[in-house]
């Protein structure tokens, strides 16, 4: 039989992504705007190694993607768009006060976004991903020592079905601190005074193992810092929590503000923390994917 020659080419795409320049106003003190015509905006992708970029400049609060829900809080001012942001023009600010009805949602007192139903940007056991954003804490008061030392969560890294969340950020006392799976925890910045009303930019590498493979790392950047310090890091560790992968588990990503309140044995609410409301802004949450 003739032989057949095979001719295999490889065309190399180039791709050339033009980023929206952004405004830096570091020192700007944000205030609440009113989000223009959200239902026109898209969502933008910094490059092929960016899965989700949520920067609010689309002017919406779900930050131009249709899946993400800003917030399930029923209060007008649950979520709201800020101006300017953490690099341009615009941020979302949730808000949270306990005892108010309106800021219930899902069993707790919370308004916070999340990208549940974004299939590219869910975590699964084998991937290793970076996740950043930037958080503002907004005239936080200060935690009274007379009161017990509720958290207030800023970020999750959870899974579907209730297992133990993987990674979580929260205020504790004057302190930002990490818990994760069952009952790990660390401190992540000891103190935040110094940083309210400034922007953290927050990185947390992890590799999502069900085995003692996995790893995280938390870095930080305070506003005017050009590095990112690492914070804390969890390696040779099991990562992914979830036990109920068969049953369609995920991971997914959650950011904004979930107070930890109290309960008397009727299941009522005990109002002990001296600070009622509490509002965080959250800027550029981005998912890249590192293998």
């Amino acid at each position: 039989m003739e032989m057949k020659s095979f001719i295999y080419l490889a065309i190399a795409g180039i791709i050339t992504c033009t980023a929206c320049g952004k405004s830096s106003q570091p020192n700007a003190s944000p205030e609440p705007r009113t989000p223009s015509n959200p239902s026109s905006q898209t969502g933008t992708i910094g490059n092929s190694d960016t899965i989700l970029n949520v920067t609010y400049e689309t002017g919406a609060l779900n930050g131009g993607y249709p899946d993400i829900i800003p917030t399930k809080a029923t209060a007008s001012d649950a979520a709201s768009l800020i101006n300017p942001g953490r690099s341009g023009n615009y941020a979302i600010a949730h808000k949270v006060t306990l005892g108010n009805p309106d800021y219930y949602s899902n069993e707790a007192y919370r308004s916070e976004a999340d990208a549940l139903n974004i299939n590219d940007a869910l975590f699964f056991p084998g991937q290793e991903r970076r996740y950043e954003f930037s958080l503002y804490l907004k005239d936080w008061e200060q935690w009274n020592a007379a009161n017990p030392p509720y958290g207030d969560n800023i970020f999750q890294l959870k899974v579907s079905g209730g297992d133990p969340v993987p990674v979580r950020l929260l205020t504790k006392r004057h302190a930002i601190v990490v818990r994760y799976d069952a009952s790990g925890n660390a401190i992540v910045i000891p103190d935040f005074r110094p940083q309210i009303n400034k922007w953290i930019d927050f990185r947390i590498d992890v590799k999502w193992t069900l085995d003692n493979t996995g790893y995280f790392k938390i870095y930080t950047k305070y506003q005017g810092e050009q590095d990112f310090t690492l914070r804390v890091q969890n390696v040779n560790a099991r990562t992914f929590t979830g036990t109920q992968l068969s049953n369609g588990q995920k991971g997914y990503i959650k950011w904004g503000v979930y107070r930890e309140a109290g309960e008397d044995s009727n299941g009522n609410v005990i109002l002990t923390d001296n600070v009622l409301t509490r509002v965080a802004y959250h800027d550029n949450i981005r998912i890249i994917k590192l293998n």
